[in-house]
């Protein structure tokens, strides 16, 4: 099976696409957006070790790594806590990335629109819910209040000992925004530079 992240592993002469490896795999890389023809599948054993880290020191609080390429980033690191919490998830969506940009746009949208839009219905269910979470895309966001407060807000809910988070950003002094929320967020946005 092509697709499949375990195909050059697999002792199954005829693949049917049930066995449970591939089917809870191959739901959280669509839940993520991981394709096969995505760059983190051909990332180097180092780049590897560094996410697998990253996500071992996040275990029960919220971790910083601060990179010039979030979005790349933060893929690998989705993908290695993919590989590292698929067995046994039940198809649920355990290990989530949470585009910040985007869910900030859906949450403005939905003030002009009566009820949630189900993506945004998702999207927060999966961020509260999930095992390891990953919040990327701040460096598309202009910071004001409400998306300071938003912030702040989704990190507060999940410091319990059993959730991970991992906001991949870029350094501090390249987020653009204004206000008191704006420098308590700058504040806690402490991290690991790559």
């Amino acid at each position: 099976m092509k697709d499949c992240i375990f195909s050059a592993h697999c002792t199954e002469p005829l693949c049917d696409n049930s066995c449970p490896a591939y089917a809870e795999t191959s739901y959280l890389l669509e839940r993520n957006g991981l394709y096969m023809n995505n760059p983190v599948f051909q990332a180097d054993p180092i780049s590897i070790q560094k996410a697998q880290g990253y996500i071992a020191e996040s275990q029960g609080k919220f971790k910083v790594v601060h990179s010039t390429s979030t979005s790349k980033v933060a893929d690998l690191i989705t993908y290695c806590a993919i590989c590292n919490n698929w067995r046994g998830n039940q198809l649920h969506c355990n290990v989530y990335n949470l585009k910040y940009s985007k869910y900030i746009e859906l949450l403005k949208q939905s003030w002009s629109v009566k009820g949630e839009m189900t993506e945004l219905e998702y999207m927060k269910i999966w961020a509260s819910s999930c095992k390891v979470l990953i919040i990327s895309a701040l460096d598309f966001v202009s910071f004001g209040d409400f998306e300071c407060q938003t912030m702040l807000s989704i990190l507060q809910s999940r410091s319990i000992p059993d959730k991970s988070t991992l906001i991949v950003s870029p350094n501090v002094n390249q987020l653009i925004g204004k206000g008191i929320f704006f420098q308590r967020l700058k504040s806690v946005l402490g991290g690991t530079e790559i």
